[in-house]
């Protein structure tokens, strides 16, 4: 999959969706399939029910339609979640992540390792349906508008690294793209040198939103020319000619879900599915 999605760098543009109705939304109104459908792990721990459903969704669209599947994780807190639909903002919760990471002894420990484990049994599902995974964690840490990031940089490279410990190393998970999502340092939300893990385990660099050629280059920048670069979050999808004219050769793109969409994003979704430098489901390879 990696392999795939670097060689289109420069090439083409894989186009992405949120949502399986959303995705079949927009194939029904453009005549072309995104062929990344992007799902969340939010109801998989076992305080949010356990609603794995989003398990079968991924294998069937990648084994039975030849899509490809990234997984975000709108993770809410551990514990101290004062609402658990919102509980994955900071205003919605108590948790501390950096007094809990320096407290592994503690009940806050004990259940963040649980909620990890939790999705990590569904993710040994698709590595046993052979499906691979672009996983975005942690996304958007800088805005602190989420637990994860609202202590800092140190706090949550700190939980990105016990995660992919406890997936990689405890549970023995090979299939899955790590995919960092960082905003590039041209958006002053933080100097993204400070928030990045570091190449040895990351994949995918990823930001948000459509954004012109010096947020990508300055992400490649970021890890030295060596990870694939994405847009992992948009409303506006990228023409893929006038993204490259501007010198950002995004290998792949995911628009948020159609419930946010601004007045012009379905007409710049209509004109990005059908660009010839867009790969739909449709596309030959």
């Amino acid at each position: 999959m990696l392999d795939y999605l670097r060689a289109q760098t420069g090439k083409r543009m894989v186009g992405g969706q949120v949502d399986l109705p959303d995705l079949k939304w927009v194939a029904e109104n453009s005549g072309r399939t995104p062929k990344i459908l992007g799902l969340d792990f939010m109801s998989y721990t076992s305080q949010m029910g356990k609603h794995v459903e989003n398990t079968q969704i991924a294998i069937d669209w990648v084994k039975k339609h030849g899509g490809l599947v990234t997984f975000q994780w709108h993770w809410v807190s551990p514990t101290g979640a004062k609402d658990l639909g919102k509980g994955f903002y900071t205003g919605s919760t108590d948790f501390d992540l950096a007094a809990t990471l320096a407290a592994p002894q503690s009940a806050g420990y004990r259940a963040l390792l649980s909620d990890i484990d939790d999705v990590a049994a569904e993710l040994k599902k698709l590595a046993t349906a052979k499906v691979p995974v672009l996983f975005r964690p942690l996304h958007e840490a800088q805005g602190r508008w989420f637990w994860w990031g609202a202590k800092g940089p140190e706090a949550c490279v700190a939980l990105y690294r016990l995660i992919f410990d406890r997936f990689t190393r405890v549970h023995g998970l090979h299939n899955i793209a790590w995919v960092w999502n960082v905003y590039p340092a041209s958006q002053d939300k933080g100097d993204p040198v400070a928030w990045y893990p570091g190449n040895s385990i990351v994949d995918v660099v990823a930001t948000d939103y459509l954004q012109d050629g010096l947020a990508y280059r300055d992400l490649v920048h970021l890890t030295d020319g060596h990870k694939i670069v994405a847009l992992a979050e948009t409303m506006n999808p990228p023409l893929p000619q006038k993204s490259f004219a501007d010198g950002a050769m995004w290998s792949y793109w995911v628009a948020w879900a159609r419930r946010d969409w601004n007045k012009n994003s379905a007409s710049d979704m209509k004109a990005s599915m059908t660009a010839a430098a867009t790969v739909t489901l449709e596309s030959k390879r």
